[in-house]
């Protein structure tokens, strides 16, 4: 029997409530064992928390304490040892959005510190699995330069990241080696990379866009990122720059810096004069992520004169793979941090 369809005066369930009831808050570090002395001028700055940034499970319990379960510093260290394809990094602000009441159900948590049992065993990988899934090192037109669309290419500026995620597509050659997955490295030095990529462009007409990414510019050096970007620029056929960065998420104190500011401005300004679309990618997957520290740096990057700020999320079980939770980072993301959502794929 056909479901009766609801009149103008009746609305259909919805799967939420808007406004949002969430709270639009930074988090309180102090609740935390490993943060409680620690300042918000230390906080929000990008060098303490690269300094303080999580590498190994000894220093994830220091910063949670008692609030980490055994078993669950158990079950990470056995998918270190197993299963994963990263090696494990987290940033002190990124660490700060668990809800370590329950760490186990933390959507952040499943993805970022996978423990072994969180891994589907029942359905097999998709039989043209690969670990460069996206094939963009067998499109390099010079190394780090994929050219798989005609108007397109991606430059893969470096190989490392503020954080490493473990659903990362890039998990051939970015981040340390782990027992599952000896990493490709680079044979060319940066400078010689960037100039090959650029020589390139130059001789390419038909590119028209260029994500620059990696790994992930919040880590490569400003003056190095602000040159090849300005570089791009001087390219006449270039007409749209974007920079990824899942940092503005996991480190969003990096954008917050005044020679950051400073070179982006440089950059937009650049841009607007040139009639180049400039814009920055982000890669948030849960409401829980988007505090005011991001919608700061977000913010700044817009009035400095990008075009926007857009988010690619990844679909991932257990963390954003309901109607209500995907709704409710969209409308975070665009109410608070005037982010657009861009996309979601799947892992």
């Amino acid at each position: 029997m056909r479901r009766p369809i609801a009149s103008r005066g009746e609305s259909a369930e919805q799967p939420f409530k808007y406004p949002l009831e969430r709270v639009y808050a930074e988090p309180d570090w102090t609740r935390l064992p490993g943060y409680r002395k620690v300042t918000r001028d230390d906080w929000e700055s990008a060098l303490w928390q690269r300094k303080n940034t999580v590498k190994s499970l000894a220093e994830l319990k220091e910063a949670l304490g008692k609030l980490l379960p055994d078993d669950l510093v158990a079950g990470i260290e056995r998918d270190q040892r197993e299963r994963a394809t990263m090696s494990l990094l987290i940033t002190p602000h990124m660490i700060n959005t668990l809800d370590e009441r329950d760490l186990w159900a933390d959507p952040l948590r499943r993805y970022m510190l996978p423990a072994f049992v969180d891994r589907r065993t029942d359905w097999p990988s998709h039989p043209r699995a690969a670990r460069d899934s996206l094939h963009e090192s067998e499109m390099w037109v010079v190394e780090g330069l994929t050219h798989r669309y005609p108007t397109k290419v991606l430059a893969e500026m470096l190989s490392t990241c503020p954080q490493y995620c473990g659903h990362c597509t890039r998990m051939d050659l970015v981040g340390n080696s782990v027992p599952q997955v000896q990493k490709t490295r680079f044979a060319l030095a940066p400078k010689d990379r960037y100039a090959q990529m650029l020589e390139y462009l130059r001789n390419t007409r038909s590119v028209r866009d260029v994500v620059v990414s990696g790994g992930d510019v919040a880590n490569l050096p400003i003056e190095q990122l602000e040159q090849f970007v300005s570089a791009l620029l001087d390219i006449e056929n270039i007409r749209d720059v974007r920079l990824a960065s899942k940092g503005l998420m996991g480190i969003p104190q990096h954008f917050l810096q005044d020679k950051v500011l400073q070179a982006m401005e440089r950059l937009a300004r650049k841009a607007f004069e040139r009639g180049v679309s400039l814009a920055l990618h982000t890669h948030i997957n849960h409401a829980n992520q988007v505090t005011p520290l991001v919608g700061r740096a977000a913010k700044k990057l817009l009035e400095l004169g990008f075009r926007d700020v857009r988010n690619q999320g990844v679909l991932l079980r257990g963390v954003n793979d309901s109607q209500k939770s995907l709704l409710e980072l969209c409308f975070m993301l665009q109410d608070h941090a005037h982010i657009v959502p861009y996309y979601f794929t799947g892992a």
